[in-house]
């Protein structure tokens, strides 16, 4: 099973500041997951590939979501006009 997250910004910098601001989530423990970010223009598109069950699909894309809501509070707490 994979899943695919694809959010639009206002700029290309918001974009890659958000990428950034998860990185830390694409270490993952188990090798057979695997989970890209990257961006394109203003768009990030996070995807997760590999995973044998729902449920920790299902848990993993919730993770990621938490993540990248927390990195868009900070930089939307750092640069307001974005």
């Amino acid at each position: 099973m994979e899943a695919e997250i694809l959010l639009q910004y206002p700029s290309a910098l918001f974009a890659k500041s958000v990428m950034k601001g998860i990185l830390p989530e694409n270490k993952l423990p188990d090798r057979r997951m695997q989970l890209h970010a990257n961006v394109r223009g203003k768009t990030l598109k996070v995807t997760v590939k590999r995973c044998e069950r729902i449920e920790t699909l299902q848990a993993t894309v919730q993770d990621i979501f938490r993540c990248i809501r927390a990195a868009e509070s900070s930089l939307m707490k750092l640069s307001p006009s974005q």
